[in-house]
């Protein structure tokens, strides 16, 4: 493995292990300052969005490994600022700047996985964002242990100095790269490209939001399904990233046999459309089978991100990918804070049917865009053509 990508899978980690951090330590961390910290979601989300819209200003400018790592120090600042907050203002402040450094080392990232991948970007990218969800997988375990030790600041200075071995990591990496060349600088997309992207576009903030209705919610649908105490909920969020990274790794070995990603892709979302309308159907009635079906829905979904956004940059060359890549994350975060809310105001109940039925909706309608075949007007110089 080169140097390039053990960087990359050292920043992935750490995106995966600030994502899960901050919202696991929520609780504990109330109980420090004695106010609400739950803004604090709502203000990681929001420095996401300022961070990949930043990342396509950068990225003209810098190398993408060093925008990444500038994103990793960032989220070690942060998480370590947040770690020693004695407010809840504070630490909503420290969670706002935590986003912003996620999402430029997540858009820059995204850029140079696909400067070094051999085949198809939507190989490499499924195998980083499988190590996001192992990350984000363990780190709750971690924030169980150290909040029983009635210290939650821990897990924030660990893996706010994990983020400073990625961020040394990228620096070292980024030394045998080159520098964007002048013309890379100025250059955006083109017109078809554009037009080329618009149903990934509308696809990934669809698909966002589906994701994070299950991963904001993975303790509280166990919980009201099965009458769980506070305690055993909890595990939920364990639970669902490990059942992600399971979905990732399975995509990432089912593409590097060769399979099309597109196929892949709509396999996928048509399994999950089918398991999530299933558990709409039998939940109320029986919970423990309609947990079931989420569960292999969410195994299923797990790749999509990766796919999409593959997909995406797969159709363009390398100086248009840094353009698009912020946009396209971005369209992910606006989904991401808006479909679970919208969910929440038709369905009112997390763990109700409503909510089951409409994000099967959901993916039905990201397997629509995504079966939409359009062209660029040149071929890419790196990965592989999927349209």
């Amino acid at each position: 493995m080169s140097t390039a990508r053990r960087a990359l899978y050292a920043a992935f980690a750490g995106l995966g292990a600030t994502a899960a951090a901050i919202p696991a330590v929520l609780p504990s961390i109330e109980r420090a300052v004695e106010a609400p910290v739950v803004a604090a979601v709502p203000a990681l989300f929001t420095g996401l969005l300022v961070g990949v819209l930043a990342s396509s200003l950068l990225l003209r400018r810098l190398r993408a490994l060093h925008v990444a790592a500038i994103g990793c120090l960032l989220q070690s600042a942060a998480l370590g600022g947040a770690a020693l907050a004695g407010t809840a203002s504070l630490f909503i402040a420290f969670a706002a700047l935590a986003g912003l450094g996620f999402g430029l080392t997540e858009a820059a990232a995204t850029v140079a996985a696909k400067s070094v991948a051999t085949t198809s970007t939507t190989a490499s990218l499924t195998a980083l964002t499988g190590t996001v969800a192992i990350a984000a997988a363990l780190t709750p375990l971690l924030v169980a242990v150290t909040v029983g030790a009635d210290r939650p600041g821990l897990i924030l200075l660990m893996v706010a100095a994990m983020q400073l071995l990625a961020a040394a990591a990228m620096f070292a990496a980024a030394q045998g790269t080159a520098a964007p060349r002048p013309h890379e600088r100025r250059i955006g997309l083109r017109r078809a490209s554009a037009i080329a992207l618009l149903p990934l576009a509308i696809a990934l903030p669809l698909y966002v939001g589906v994701e994070t209705v299950f991963a904001g919610w993975s303790a509280v649908i166990p919980a009201r399904l099965m009458h769980l105490d506070p305690a055993a909920a909890a595990l939920g969020t364990s639970v669902f990233w490990g059942l992600m990274a399971v979905g990732r790794f399975i995509s990432s070995a089912v593409l590097r046999r060769g399979v099309e990603p597109r196929r892949a892709l709509l396999v996928a979302l048509l399994a999950a459309t089918a398991l999530l309308g299933l558990a709409a159907l039998v939940a109320p009635v029986a919970p423990m089978l309609g947990l079931v079906a989420i569960a292999v829905a969410v195994v299923a979904l797990a790749p999509s991100y990766a796919l999409v956004i593959g997909l995406a940059l797969d159709r363009l060359d390398d100086a248009e990918a840094a353009s698009a890549t912020g946009v396209l994350v971005a369209c992910g975060a606006v989904g991401g804070s808006f479909v679970p809310a919208a969910i929440l105001l038709v369905a009112h109940e997390p763990a109700g049917a409503g909510t089951f039925m409409a994000t099967a909706l959901l993916c039905l309608a990201i397997a629509v865009l995504s079966a939409l075949r359009t062209r660029t007007a040149r071929p890419v110089t790196t990965g592989s053509r999927t349209a």
